[in-house]
């Protein structure tokens, strides 16, 4: 799974966790690779722009939102892109965290990695933008798991013409986990929205590379007059991964 995606994904779990409850809930994964965070709220009221209060951890930030009045926090990520290789560039793949507050203020947060040459390590910061005349309906996701279970025997069936044994696996392994026997244990994700997290995150194969599902699935597809079918699939998969996520962390 992309790993800005996956953060994006946790965050809004905690948010909203935290929000409903008053209480810190670890992380699904923790990324050993970000060394901190920084969180910009926009400003409010009589605050000058860009002057908004300024969270130096997670738990900050998730306090302030709940003292600012956020009712919950959804994730949104766009379920198509024009270039894969995007995804695996920093700040490549498109998705925020939308804020929904008591008063009727629905922002948006947009975030930032940046590498220390260094250390290596990240430091993620979030930037909040108030939309304006935002919607007051907030958006709902269906419950993918049906039409995920379609596409992976598809894309598995695929896979198995290309002769891409590895890719035939890791789709049988996405369908394994929609049938898996999941606990709620952690308060935070039933075991529906856990089934199709964990099957996302076995499906995703857009990680680039020499080796990647769009490197090497698509030569396959090529030498075998197979391209359109290719092609077809993977943006459905890519819209299968985006809606399972959307679904999985937002509708709990």
């Amino acid at each position: 799974m992309n790993g800005e995606l996956m953060n994006m994904l946790q965050l809004t779990l905690t948010a909203n966790h935290y929000i409903r409850t008053g209480e810190y809930a670890q992380q699904l994964t923790e990324n050993k690779k970000i060394a901190g965070y920084i969180f910009h709220f926009a400003a409010q009221g009589e605050q000058e722009p860009g002057a908004g209060t300024v969270a130096e951890s997670r738990e900050q930030w998730l306090q302030e939102l709940k003292n600012r009045g956020a009712q919950v926090c959804k994730v949104i990520v766009t379920d198509e892109v024009d270039d894969y290789a995007k995804l695996t560039t920093p700040n490549g793949l498109p998705c925020c965290i939308l804020s929904f507050y008591n008063d009727g203020t629905v922002s948006s947060w947009n975030r930032l990695w940046r590498v220390n040459p260094f250390s290596g390590q990240w430091l993620v910061e979030l930037f909040e933008q108030v939309i304006e005349n935002a919607p007051a309906d907030q958006p709902r996701f269906g419950d993918v798991s049906q039409d995920m279970v379609k596409l992976l025997e598809r894309l598995r069936a695929l896979a198995q013409k290309l002769e891409l044994s590895e890719f035939s696996f890791r789709f049988h392994a996405a369908q394994k986990a929609l049938q898996a026997n999941f606990v709620a244990a952690d308060g935070m994700m039933q075991p529906v929205h856990r089934r199709l997290l964990s099957a996302a995150i076995e499906a995703y194969v857009f990680d680039g590379g020499e080796d990647s599902w769009q490197k090497k699935g698509r030569e396959a597809a090529e030498k075998k007059g197979m391209t359109e079918t290719f092609e077809a699939l993977t943006k459905e998969l890519y819209r299968g991964i985006a809606y399972s996520c959307m679904y999985a962390v937002n509708e709990l």
